[in-house]
């Protein structure tokens, strides 16, 4: 899990989703966002499927089950979306200082994945257990 969060935070400052330039490291911290996209709530049948995690058609990470990607950015509006086929995006509007987290649920139906992307308040992502360094940005 740290090596996601690691590699997601590097991935992304080498994107437009990075922080802006700023005069003090304090001021660059209050004008970024942060997403927090994380599996839970699992079937036996789809924790052996992993995907790319894509923020406007850019691959950011590989997300496992049980796993947890975080970005940090520039604030903005943002489509979150998977490697999986028929997946809808989610769109998000970033404001400053604020944190969003992207609960992604899957289901198998004979053959196929179906993944929904769903926004969740922070008390939500706690219940599903989400590892508490995901919950300090």
């Amino acid at each position: 899990m740290i090596r996601s969060l690691f590699a997601i935070t590097a991935t992304l400052s080498l994107l437009a989703f990075g922080p802006a330039a700023t005069a003090s490291s304090d001021a660059a911290a209050e004008a970024t966002s942060s997403i927090v996209v994380y599996r839970a709530d699992e079937s036996v049948k789809t924790r052996r499927i992993n995907f790319d995690v894509h923020v406007d058609k850019s691959s950011v990470g590989r997300l496992n089950a049980r796993d947890a990607l975080v970005a940090a950015g520039a604030p903005g509006t943002y489509a979150i979306g998977t490697s999986l086929p028929d997946a809808e995006p989610l769109v998000l509007e970033l404001k400053p200082g604020s944190t969003h987290y992207v609960h992604t649920r899957l289901r198998m139906v004979g053959n196929r994945v179906i993944v929904e992307l769903v926004e969740v308040e922070e008390q939500v992502a706690r219940a599903h257990e989400l590892d508490p360094e995901f919950l300090t940005i």
